[in-house]
């Protein structure tokens, strides 16, 4: 209840949204990798985003962890989308939130921290993806690469980008899309140091909870700047803040209710994510 008071007088103070609505351009490029992050949640995308072609897809058996890469000919550009919670082999790896030693294919940090249960996951497709990425970006000549996810597969871009990074690869930009805490301060230090924070976009959107977790008390903290689609519904350029690092009136403000994985979580730049079948990323309608 106090929680939800101190929310209202920061609401009618201002005080909440003190923080700079983003450019259009910027909100532009949040909706464009939103599409291809809820398409990874599709085991077959018919139309995938922006009208960008499925170059191959990724599953691991024994943690059903999945990605897709996706290549866009006209924005000259390669995506890889890691699929979010979608199974229960997922929601294992979710709960698996110790923090262990980075050890990710590429990184070299050994003071750095990180969920075990997401670094368990990437691992398991790591050497395909990484292979596969390079393959591509060797035969397209000058095309960018983009790292995007939610949720579960926010978690994974996060150790990703690092991973790629350390593998010689080139990460033009990431995006995330209700990513949890998935290491330590050592972690956010050294993810910051291999990509500007201009370069990486986390977005959160309205009260969703998973962002909110692990909580801090167990050593977890966010990398980089909160981009907050403040609105439950009906979000544009003028209601998405720039919130910067550690905010605690954007996302981290709000009350997630009993469950964090809630309606604001399966929902972002006003369209569901984090739908298997009838997914609208991949030009099917919701029934």
């Amino acid at each position: 209840m106090l929680s939800r008071l101190a929310n209202i007088v920061l609401f009618l103070s201002g005080t909440a949204f003190a923080q700079p609505a983003v450019s259009e351009d910027v909100y532009k490029n949040i909706l464009r990798y939103t599409g291809f992050a809820a398409a990874a949640y599709s085991d077959s995308c018919a139309t995938p985003p922006s009208g960008s072609t499925v170059v191959k897809t990724f599953n691991d058996g024994s943690t059903d962890t999945q990605a897709t890469l996706f290549r866009d000919d006209t924005a000259k550009e390669i995506i890889i989308a890691f699929r979010g919670s979608s199974s229960p082999k997922d929601l294992d790896t979710d709960f698996e939130f110790k923090s262990v030693p980075l050890t990710a294919v590429g990184t070299s940090c050994q003071s750095c921290k990180v969920h075990s249960g997401f670094q368990t996951a990437y691992s398991s497709i790591a050497s395909q993806i990484i292979s596969a990425v390079k393959d591509e970006l060797s035969s397209s000549g000058y095309y960018t690469l983009t790292i995007t996810g939610h949720s579960l597969g926010a978690g994974l871009s996060s150790i990703a980008t690092s991973s790629f990074i350390g593998s010689g690869i080139k990460v033009a930009s990431t995006y995330t899309y209700g990513e949890p805490r998935n290491g330590d301060s050592a972690w956010v230090s050294y993810l910051g140091s291999q990509i500007p924070d201009d370069n990486y976009f986390r977005v959160t959107h309205y009260n969703d909870g998973v962002p909110q977790i692990p909580p801090t008390v167990l050593g977890f903290e966010h990398h980089g700047p909160e981009y907050w689609q403040s609105k439950k519904s009906g979000n544009s350029a003028a209601t998405t803040y720039n919130c910067g690092a550690n905010s605690t009136s954007c996302n981290a403000g709000q009350d997630y209710g009993d469950n964090p994985i809630n309606g604001a979580h399966l929902t972002y730049s006003n369209t569901v994510v984090a739908a298997s079948l009838h997914n609208p990323s991949c030009g099917y309608s919701l029934l």
